[in-house]
């Protein structure tokens, strides 16, 4: 009898034999593993400033940890960040607006540390205007890029374009592009300065650039959703959210870096025009997530090299301890940070809630509107509710009530619109409810909450049980009805009032003034003079939702 012991080493090779060749997957030559992080919006530190309390949630130095740990592992990798980093919320808007010193914003100190290869001009980079911009820009060593933004009146980029960076021969191209909605909602800072282009025809001309400068390796680093709606109606200026477009229309483009709509998006692609599949990452908001993708590299015997994108992953980072070092850096700012935003403007008796304000006229939303009448003398006010889980009361109100009732760094204008632009402006506003169901209001898919507005000093009855163009049923002003021709004049902040949100027909109307100082500052300055705030002073109920 033949011994089985005795065919076992040539069994071992035979099996492994048949598992190579079975294999499809080669090895490849050299594999590059890009990380990023996108839409921090001053969330360095894993601390929520407006209640004073840890958020575990959110943290670029808990991302940073996560960083660490793969650059221990990965022997080639590239760190990026996909915009809006200036501003956001208490931490950032100090360094802009309180902290005289001209020191360098902590995000960027942190970026520093951290080793980014690149980083992408955000929309919310141009808040705060170009001289503070600039100036943030001018103190760090990361590569900040913003291939799609011109010197006024040329195609010359007003910034770094893109950056090349070589492993073991291999040259990789980022190309840095961003949402050209800065146009619109930053105007006063950027007109006449700055022009932002079309980021697709902008990628096409970068692209083929680092292609001819010998680039085998190239990533799209924008700060772009993949897709959505455009939510401006200027006409020539590109779309808002070209992530998709760029991918699918330009070929040579290996990786999709993206941000601004605040989605985590992993282990998605995009069909290039060549049939190559494009790569695509998203790590979400408030550094959320550290965007992971690897790129394999293969050198082909005919001397070419081809590229090939794996499924990208985001990582979560709640669970993920801070960087000690990091944290240590920055922890004087944190705490000027904490100090000066849990200090006490005014008090009240009353609770204020946002809870119902977006189906109810309610006097948290009303404090807004008045603080905007009384600033601008206008007959009308409007406003949205931009954080419906807002509390506040009674006692203290501190400036992190304040920032979570106004987040935003909005400006304020007055507009000369006519009844008939009003009643298309509340009829528009009502699209955020999609109908009733079951007697109750249900709210359209993709409508954001910040975009359904209420006005203040007109009345009226938004019935949202009829069709759309029918909903607005009684519109009246100091107890008469508007007329069309009705010359009315608005106060609204500065994104709305230059089309932001789709309200094209606000955009069209003309400025009567720009107060260039933020809403949120006023309502701080009205409340410390008054020093104790009741719902009667403020609260005029003047419109009702109907279903």
């Amino acid at each position: 009898m033949i011994q089985l012991q005795n065919f076992k080493p040539a069994l071992l090779i035979l099996a492994a034999i048949l598992m190579l060749s079975c294999s499809s997957t080669p090895v490849p030559d050299l594999q590059i593993t890009v990380m990023t992080t996108t839409d921090v919006h001053g969330y360095l530190m894993a601390w929520d400033y407006n209640t004073d309390e840890p958020e575990p949630r959110y943290s670029l130095l808990k991302a940073a940890t996560l960083v660490d740990s793969i650059r221990g592992s990965d022997q080639h990798t590239l760190l990026l960040d996909a915009g809006d980093w200036l501003q956001g919320n208490p931490f950032a808007e100090y360094f802009a607006r309180t902290d005289t010193t001209g020191s360098r914003y902590p995000f960027l100190t942190v970026a520093d540390a951290m080793q980014y290869d690149a980083i992408v001009l955000g929309n919310h980079e141009f808040n705060f205007g170009l001289e503070y911009l600039n100036q943030q820009i001018g103190m760090t060593e990361s590569p900040v890029l913003g291939g799609n933004i011109y010197l006024h009146g040329t195609t010359d980029p007003a910034y770094k374009p893109y950056i090349m960076r070589e492993f073991n021969g291999i040259k990789t191209a980022i190309i840095g592009l961003t949402t050209p909605g800065s146009a619109v909602w930053d105007r006063m800072h950027v007109e006449g300065i700055l022009d932002f282009g079309d980021g697709v025809v902008a990628a096409e001309r970068y692209v083929e650039e680092v292609r001819e400068a010998g680039a085998d390796v190239v990533i799209i680093l924008a700060h772009s959703g993949l897709t959505g709606t455009t939510s401006y109606s200027i006409e020539g200026l590109g779309m808002e959210n070209f992530g998709r477009a760029v991918a699918e229309t330009i070929p040579g483009i290996d990786l999709l870096v993206l941000g601004h709509t605040h989605r985590v998006a992993e282990g998605e692609f995009v069909t290039g025009p060549d049939g190559k599949q494009v790569g695509v990452i998203q790590a979400g908001r408030w550094a959320s997530h550290l965007g992971t993708a690897k790129l394999n590299i293969y050198r082909l015997d005919n001397g070419d090299i081809r590229v090939e994108a794996k499924p990208s992953i985001a990582l979560a980072v709640e669970h993920v301890p801070q960087k000690k070092e990091l944290a240590d850096l920055i922890s004087e700012q944190h705490e000027a940070v904490r100090a000066y935003i849990t200090a006490p403007i005014a008090r009240t008796p009353e609770v204020w809630s946002a809870r119902e304000a977006r189906r109810e006229d309610t006097p948290v939303i009303d404090l807004i509107q008045h603080v905007q009448l009384r600033e601008t003398g206008a007959m009308i006010s409007s406003s949205a509710a931009f954080n419906t889980n807002l509390s506040f009361g009674p006692g203290e109100i501190t400036r992190g009530d304040l920032a979570s009732l106004y987040p935003y760094e909005n400006t304020l204008f007055v507009l000369e619109i006519t009844g008939a632009q009003l009643r298309e402006y509340l009829e528009f506003t009502s699209g955020y409810y999609s109908g009733v169901q079951d007697g109750e209001p249900v709210v359209a898919s993709g409508w954001p909450g910040y975009n359904f507005d209420m006005v203040a000093g007109a009345e009226y009855v938004m019935d949202i049980g009829r069709p759309a163009g029918e909903r607005i049923t009684t519109l009246t002003i100091n107890g008469e009805d508007v007329q069309d021709t009705q010359l009315i004049t608005l106060a609204v902040n500065s994104y709305r009032a230059q089309g932001g949100g789709g309200y094209s027909m606000l955009s069209q109307a003309r400025v009567v003034r720009e107060i260039n100082r933020s809403v949120r500052s006023m309502i701080e300055e009205y409340l410390s003079e008054k020093g104790s705030i009741r719902h009667e002073d403020v609260f005029r109920e003047n419109w009702k939702l109907q279903y």
